[in-house]
């Protein structure tokens, strides 16, 4: 909700930064760390688009904790045989329902690819 032109400016930066980050099918090390770090960025944007300096300091802190997290995460699924960007439309609706400055959307978005994501690992 409270999301300014600029904070919109910089998570659509973001998510191109995003789409640009994406390995090819089969990279692995330094591309998918890339594509990670790209990933972080677009979910810090919107964590800053907030304007909760609370919100953005736990999420700081717990960066390095997810990024470690992610990391292992792309080696359980195994990147070199799945898309990596899986979430890609999820991302580009979470952008839209912080647009829209909806945030009821926006939960419900995250709320799914978690669940997708948390499948896929159950499958496994």
């Amino acid at each position: 909700r409270r999301r300014t032109d600029a904070d919109l400016a910089a998570i659509d930066r973001a998510l191109a930064d995003r789409a640009a980050a994406l390995p090819a099918a089969g990279a692995a090390g330094a591309r998918v760390e890339a594509f990670i770090d790209a990933d972080i960025a677009l979910h810090a944007a919107i964590v800053r688009a907030a304007h909760n300096p609370i919100l953005a300091d736990l999420f700081a802190e717990f960066v390095p904790v997810l990024r470690e997290g992610l990391l292992e995460l792309t080696s359980l699924v195994d990147v070199r045989r799945h898309d990596l960007d899986h979430g890609r439309d999820a991302h580009t609706a979470l952008v839209e329902a912080v647009r829209d400055r909806d945030p009821s959307a926006a939960a419900r978005i995250i709320a799914a690819e978690l669940e997708q994501t948390l499948g896929t690992l159950r499958r496994r």
